[in-house]
């Protein structure tokens, strides 16, 4: 009895030896003051300049913060958790670019191959200048005077160029009110198919020579129509074979799910929070991209929908130690990475969607970040390995400041004054 008694003792002995180097090797979650992130959120709810607040943050494996504020004499007893539908517009651009630096990677597309290889019928494009042959988009004062004199491109359009948005398509929120007629007129949500919107824009002006400068606008929805020609396959068909199946992510889409209402859009534009009427979203004049089931327009630059887990699984998808690979680790460092120009103590477009905060940040250090039209944002902090959003649905709000807003960059300053403490600590 003493013998089994000896051998039971030593071989628990020698378990417990084994697994004191596991259990410490294990990654903590970081643990964060949750509640001076909350304060922060609830004041600019209760001040009335958001409808609604929600941050969620999240390591390699679990959540490690979560908090939604909401105004519930606008929302009512609307919930707003990981789960729920929101617009994300401009954050699809980057879904859009991964997928064509997937097809990259299978050989099928070149950065440097000429959009008309795809789409010829953009073979006849011209350019839209002023009265000196400057392009419209070198222009800082309103060009109100209409038709534009128009000249021949003097350079190739690129699938780059698409990506960075010097293609030289452009949104209704030019300096041209000639242009932004143009684009109006069109009525892209409500157009039938991505054929149809080719069909359209062909007989556009540019409003700069490719590759000129950049000027933000439709370039990753024409990517978008590249993609589909490529593959013979809508983006919502693509999104779904090559990113949600494969890397099992659930929470993006173009088509509203059944039995699903999307939150109402705001506007503080006029100082008050109010409902958004007909025109306040004007990135395409008008109409807005609609989410029916039976949709066949796919705007690659703008149509989506996502939750904020399914946008933070689709983040990860840009950690270099996801096992699960959808893109290659050279494709990543390739869209992740500073581009070749002055560093600057702000940050870079990284010309993949992507924006880069500079090491000299005052205090969000290398974060990449993606945004979208009504104050949707999410980030990857490569340092501390953490995914974020931080999601609103509000077109323009009070506390605007350049392309970022007083209220993120009070959770962002908090959150890292936390973080650089746990560091030392």
């Amino acid at each position: 009895m003493k013998k089994n008694k000896f051998i039971q003792n030593f071989l628990f002995g020698l378990l417990f030896l084994v697994l004191i180097p596991f259990s410490c090797s294990q990654k903590k979650t970081i643990e964060l003051e949750s509640e001076r992130l909350n304060i922060i959120l609830d004041s600019y709810v209760e001040n009335g300049i958001y409808p609604f607040l929600y941050a969620r943050i999240e390591d390699k494996d679990d959540v490690v913060y979560e908090y939604s504020s909401i105004n519930h004499n606008l929302l009512g007893n609307f919930k707003i958790n990981g789960d729920t539908w929101m617009r994300i517009w401009s954050m699809s651009k980057l879904i859009t670019i991964s997928l064509a630096m997937d097809l990259k990677e299978e050989g099928l597309l070149s950065l440097n191959d000429p959009v008309i290889k795809f789409i010829p019928e953009f073979s006849n494009l011209k350019v839209a200048v002023d009265e000196d042959g400057k392009s419209i988009s070198q222009i800082d004062e309103n060009i109100l005077d209409c038709p534009h004199t128009l000249v021949e491109t003097d350079s190739i359009m690129t699938i780059k160029h698409l990506m960075n948005h010097k293609a030289g398509f452009y949104y209704a929120l030019t300096n041209s009110q000639c242009l932004n007629s143009s684009i109006e007129l069109l009525d892209i949500p409500n157009l039938k198919n991505g054929e149809e919107l080719i069909k359209q824009l062909s007989n556009l002006p540019l409003i700069q020579h490719p590759g000129e400068k950049y000027t933000y606008g439709l370039n990753t929805t024409v990517l978008g129509l590249v993609l589909q020609r490529i593959t013979g396959k809508n983006l919502n068909e693509m999104v779904s074979e090559r990113i949600l199946d494969t890397q099992n992510i659930e929470g993006l889409s173009y088509r509203l799910p059944e039995d699903v209402d999307l939150i109402p859009c705001y506007t503080g534009r006029d100082g008050t929070l109010r409902n958004v009427i007909d025109g306040d979203l004007d990135i395409f004049g008008q109409s807005v991209p609609n989410y029916l089931l039976n949709n066949n327009l796919f705007l690659g630059g703008e149509g989506m929908l996502g939750t904020g887990k399914g946008y933070i699984d689709f983040m990860k998808l840009f950690s270099l130690d996801n096992k699960i690979k959808f893109l290659n680790n050279e494709t990543i460092v390739e869209m992740i990475s500073k581009p070749d120009i002055e560093n600057n103590n702000y940050g870079y477009n990284t010309d993949y969607a992507f924006y880069l905060t500079s090491k000299n940040h005052e205090f969000e250090k290398n974060i990449l970040r993606v945004g979208g039209y009504e104050k949707t944002s999410s980030w990857i902090d490569q340092n501390n390995k953490l995914f974020g959003v931080l999601f609103a649905q509000v077109n323009e709000t009070q506390d605007k400041i350049g392309l970022s807003t007083q209220m993120e960059i009070d959770f962002k300053k908090e959150l890292y004054h936390q973080l650089n403490k746990i560091k030392e600590n």
